[in-house]
């Protein structure tokens, strides 16, 4: 019987493939699709460690996301995207995003896009990472929406960027 090859992405630092290569295993670490982070299917509830983890959310050029903390580099599984918005400031033009990794950006109306089950994305970072809107930055954002004929509308110093359409969503969740 023989073992089947793990699949390694080549772009991890060396230690990392090492220690894959030889059989070990690694303890999951795992950022879910609401932003809340586990260990081994266990919340975490330490305020400072979630911080120092979102800020150090990381993607090798090779796909594999991981926790980039000093030297070290460690695998993680993310289970929709690694960055979320937490909060919008509207007091400027464009709106300024507080993203979950400690950075604050201004806000690409072009690169929203909402997707069926109330999932609000943008692009940040350059337009390197997705980014999803969180619960208070999703509701936030709900002052600024209009319908005209089907069409989500936002409305950010008199632009319009569509967000989606209602007949739309409609045949994707059903």
């Amino acid at each position: 019987m023989t073992d089947k090859p793990v699949d390694i992405d080549p772009t991890l630092p060396e230690v990392v493939k090492d220690f894959l290569r030889k059989g070990a295993t690694l303890e999951e670490i795992r950022l879910s699709g609401g932003g809340q982070w586990t260990h081994e299917g266990l919340v975490f509830s330490n305020s400072r460690l979630i911080d120092l983890f979102s800020r150090s959310v990381g993607r090798t050029e090779g796909g594999t996301w991981v926790l980039e903390i000093g030297p070290f580099t460690y695998p993680i599984t993310v289970e929709d995207t690694g960055f979320f918005v937490e909060r919008v400031d509207w007091s400027h033009s464009p709106p300024l995003l507080t993203v979950s990794n400690g950075t604050t950006e201004q806000l690409d109306p072009g690169t929203l896009s909402y997707e069926s089950g109330g999932r609000l994305y943008c692009r940040i970072d350059d337009g390197k990472f997705r980014a999803r809107f969180k619960r208070n930055a999703y509701h936030s954002i709900m002052d600024h929406l209009r319908e005209d004929d089907g069409d989500i509308l936002l409305v950010i110093d008199d632009r319009e960027v569509l967000l989606a359409n209602l007949d739309q969503l409609e045949e994707v969740s059903s």
